[in-house]
Order: C-alpha cells, then sequence, then structure tokens
C-alpha cells in the first residue's frame, strides 16, 4: 500500500529538519571564515543562521502536531555531513566568492525542498504546515536573492584583495 501524504509529509519534514541542521553547520563554519575580510557578509550569513534554527523549531512544531518527531539518526547524519563538509572546504582554501556561490546554490535545495513541501502539505489537507512551509520557503528566497545581489561585490573586493 502507497504511503499517505501525511505519511510523506511526515517523511519529508524529518528530512527538511536534518538538512537545516546540515545548513546550521555549514554556514556557521562559513561565517566563522568570513569574519575578518567580509563583516557585512558575514553578518548577514549569521543572521540566517539564527533563521535557520528557528525553521528547525518550526519544522519541529509542525511534526508535533502532526503526532510526530524528528528523526534524531537523520539529524545526526546531516550533522556530521556538514561538519565532513566545513572540514573539506577549509581544507581546500574555499575563497569567499565560492562561499557566497555554495550558499546560492544551498538555498535554492532549499527553497526547492519546501516548496515540495508545500504541495505535499496542501495534498494532505494540512493547511497550517502549508502556511508555515511557505514562511520557511520566502525566508530562504530572500535570502538566496541577497547572495545572488552580493556576488559580484564579493568578487570584486576578492579580486582586488
Amino acid at each position: 500500500m502507497a504511503q499517505s501524504h501525511k505519511d510523506t509529509l511526515i517523511e519529508w519534514l524529518q528530512e527538511a529538519h536534518a538538512f537545516a541542521k546540515h545548513g546550521e553547520t555549514m554556514l556557521s563554519g562559513r561565517t566563522d571564515a568570513l569574519e575578518d575580510d567580509y563583516p557585512e557578509l558575514a553578518a548577514r550569513m549569521r543572521e540566517h543562521v539564527e533563521e535557520t534554527r528557528a525553521h528547525q523549531k518550526e519544522i519541529a512544531e509542525l511534526l508535533a502536531d502532526l503526532g510526530s518527531d524528528v528523526s534524531k539518526a537523520k539529524d545526526i547524519g546531516g550533522k556530521v555531513s556538514a561538519v565532513g563538509h566545513s572540514w573539506g572546504t577549509q581544507m581546500s582554501g574555499e575563497t569567499p566568492v565560492q562561499s557566497v556561490a555554495a550558499s546560492i546554490a544551498f538555498e535554492h535545495f532549499e527553497i526547492a525542498n519546501y516548496r515540495a513541501l508545500v504541495t505535499t502539505a496542501e495534498a494532505a489537507d494540512e493547511g497550517q504546515a502549508k502556511a508555515t512551509l511557505e514562511s520557511l520557503v520566502a525566508d530562504d528566497v530572500a535570502m538566496a536573492k541577497w547572495l545572488d545581489d552580493v556576488l559580484v561585490d564579493t568578487t570584486k573586493h576578492y579580486l582586488a584583495s
């Protein structure tokens, strides 16, 4: 028997929570690396880390409302993956330009996943979940746009140094 839309929503929300954990760890590492030479970029990324933490809380609340909980195993996997990613980028000498470009890609991946969750919440007739997820999409769209807007200036600053 196929999964119900609600079961799919729960499973995907658990994955989204783990991915938000991954994003928090990854963005925090990037923020620290940018602090000295790119303070405006670091400040906005730090702000987005806080938004990401709020997203995790909202997703956990949605799961609780649906009679479920976050997946500890998926959360641990997401965090371990992000730590490995952060170490890898530090070891390879990721430039601020690459950091912004990778962050843009990450935001668009989150946007796509949240939009799929919005559609799934609608199919499951979970109106509150849909509304909450739409607000998460809006946060990530705003961050992706900001990063896209700052990419050129970050590149110019990097080339001038």
